[in-house]
């Protein structure tokens, strides 16, 4: 499946490519980031960065980059949960949100289905997120982390079409 590019204020959010690779691995190699994710070790190279687009490609996954202009800024993705990370040097100018929203959007156009997610319990940053988007939380849980190589305390969110609908109505 391909997905489709979306377009935010100030984002573009793409399918990966092959060619992608090594700018993925740049931005993503940095534990400031990957210990707030479940599935990225650290340290990240170009061939964690291959499998992932390879997964993306096959279905596995239905991430999509996220580019300020020329620059990549991280990825967002909604499979099983919606996820998300940035580059640090992209925190807390409203990007995540900005591109979760996009996604958000673009699968309440599509259907009715409930969207899960989940943040790591001391990721305020990524609450703050889920909670501007409209996520409730729904009760804990642990995961495992690889780039810490430990189990995670996280709080388990879910955003019904009902719950977007009355945040996002115009």
């Amino acid at each position: 499946m391909t997905l489709s590019t979306l377009q935010t204020k100030r984002l573009t959010l793409r399918a990966l490519a092959p060619r992608d690779a090594r700018v993925i691995a740049k931005a993503l190699n940095n534990f400031a980031i990957s210990k707030w994710l479940t599935m990225v070790p650290f340290p990240y190279g170009v061939t964690d960065a291959e499998w992932f687009i390879n997964e993306n490609l096959k279905g596995r996954f239905n991430a999509r980059l996220i580019w300020r202009g020329d620059s990549l800024i991280g990825t967002v993705g909604l499979d099983s949960e919606l996820g998300y990370w940035l580059a640090e040097d992209a925190w807390g100018r409203g990007y995540a949100t900005e591109a979760a929203q996009a996604v958000v959007n673009d699968h309440f156009a599509a259907n009715d289905s409930a969207i899960y997610a989940s943040h790591f319990t001391e990721n305020k940053g990524s609450q703050n997120v889920l909670q501007k988007l409209g996520f409730v939380d729904i009760g804990p849980d642990v995961h495992f982390s690889m780039a810490r190589q430990e189990d995670v305390p996280v709080r388990n969110m879910e955003l019904t079409r009902a719950g977007w609908a009355v945040r996002h109505s115009d």
